[in-house]
């Protein structure tokens, strides 16, 4: 009883905004996965966002599986995390199978896709009269979050729907493989495995094999698709969770740099040499994201163009997606234009860095001499709690007490 008037009293102080997922919302996943084409056979026209079948004979469109990097996994196994190439293949393989050969997410999948067909038609309809896209996330984005949180086992009723997490929240918590280099190795062992599968259909001849490679790089391509987002590109997403204690408070750190910089977007490159702005979740449909979404939807195309390469020659093509791959145009402290991060790791003095005005997005001065809750209850003050933010503090007591008891003694 005491925790849940903690927890009531803590929620009821903040400022309650729309919730946010740190990543880009479903319906922008899918919808970049859909521009994707694949080819089956020499000769082949192609096939613009084809219907592959899973193991556990669930029909899934390619823009889908791209989006269902959100929905599935296994927590306590981050990809990136794998301490080698193998066991970091073999954790994505895992991964994908809590989607394609588990009988429980046959009935649970279309259930997930109604959802995300709830919220395009929504963003399909805002659109049409005139409304911006991350306007109109704030408006459906926490029911859209209860239904996802009830549909994964979790609840989507109450005031505190998300104080009983489903998978979709627990793994919105340790979502390292969705940030920075973390990302690329998750993608990258995923599509190294899609591509092995797509040799062995060679071999086999089997056009279910090869259907399996697609599904294989589709999901991993949800990795990828997180690059081109700029809440997701200098986020120290691993080191404010490992150096940040509780680990929950650097956790919800990572929620307040993640929106800052998808609302502002960085100036960006690749590495042949084109240059643009990227702008994150909840902005895909912007116009002023057009050029990173047709930028977006070369990489994926190119990756999964690889796969296909894979199944006609027998052999592992040449890597043709790191370089399309979107890198800050800006060094940390040498910037002048683009926002300063709220926060970045300083691998030579091994610190981790705040910015000194909270409020001031493009002060450049940083400090190492903060702390992770004071550093909570000023954002939180100035900027509010999502609700998701909200799920991850309802799951430590100990944490929600010790905001309550520092809040009491501000001035």
């Amino acid at each position: 009883m005491r925790f849940l008037l903690a927890t009531a009293l803590l929620f009821s102080s903040s400022c309650f905004a729309a919730s946010h997922i740190v990543q880009f919302q479903s319906a922008e996943h899918d919808a970049a996965g859909s521009e994707v084409r694949v080819f089956f056979s020499h000769g082949d026209v192609g096939h613009l966002n084809p219907t592959l079948h899973l193991p556990n004979g669930l029909p899934a469109t390619y823009g889908q599986l791209v989006a269902m990097g959100d929905f599935y996994g296994i927590a306590d196994k981050p990809i990136a995390f794998g301490k080698t190439a193998l066991e970091r293949e073999s954790r994505f393989i895992d991964i994908f199978n809590t989607l394609a050969t588990n009988p429980n997410a046959v009935p649970e999948f279309p259930r997930i896709i109604s959802v995300m067909q709830e919220e395009e038609t929504a963003l399909a309809d805002g659109l049409k009269k005139g409304e911006k896209p991350e306007n109109i996330y704030h408006q459906i984005g926490d029911h859209i979050n209860r239904e996802y949180n009830g549909i994964t086992g979790g609840s989507s009723t109450g005031d505190f729907w998300y104080l009983k997490e489903g998978r979709y929240l627990k793994l919105s918590a340790v979502d390292f493989d969705h940030f920075g280099q973390d990302a690329m190795t998750a993608y990258q062992a995923g599509h190294q495995v899609a591509l092995k599968a797509a040799i062995a259909a060679r071999v086999s001849g089997d056009p279910k094999q090869l259907e399996l490679a697609y599904a294989m790089n589709a999901f991993a391509c949800h990795f990828l698709s997180d690059l081109f987002a700029s809440g997701h590109l200098r986020t120290p997403r691993r080191e404010l969770s490992s150096m940040v204690t509780p680990s929950v408070v650097g956790a919800l750190l990572v929620t307040y740099m993640h929106n800052e910089e998808n609302e502002y977007g960085l100036r960006v490159h690749d590495q042949q040499n084109h240059r643009w702005v990227v702008y994150g979740d909840d902005y895909y449909f912007d116009p002023q994201n057009t050029e990173n979404r047709i930028r977006q939807r070369s990489a994926l195309q190119a990756s999964a163009d690889e796969i296909f390469s894979a199944f006609q020659t027998g052999v592992i093509p040449p890597d043709q997606v790191t370089d399309l791959i979107p890198q800050p145009d800006e060094s940390v402290d040498l910037g002048q234009n683009d926002i300063a991060p709220l926060f970045y790791y300083d691998k030579q003095s091994n610190k981790l860095m705040r910015r000194s005005d909270l409020t001031n997005v493009y002060d450049r001065h940083w400090t190492s001499n903060w702390w992770g809750i004071w550093t909570l209850i000023e954002l939180k003050k100035q900027r509010g709690l999502t609700s998701m933010m909200n799920a991850q503090l309802g799951q430590s007591p100990s944490v929600v007490a010790e905001i309550k008891s520092e809040e009491e003694n501000i001035p």
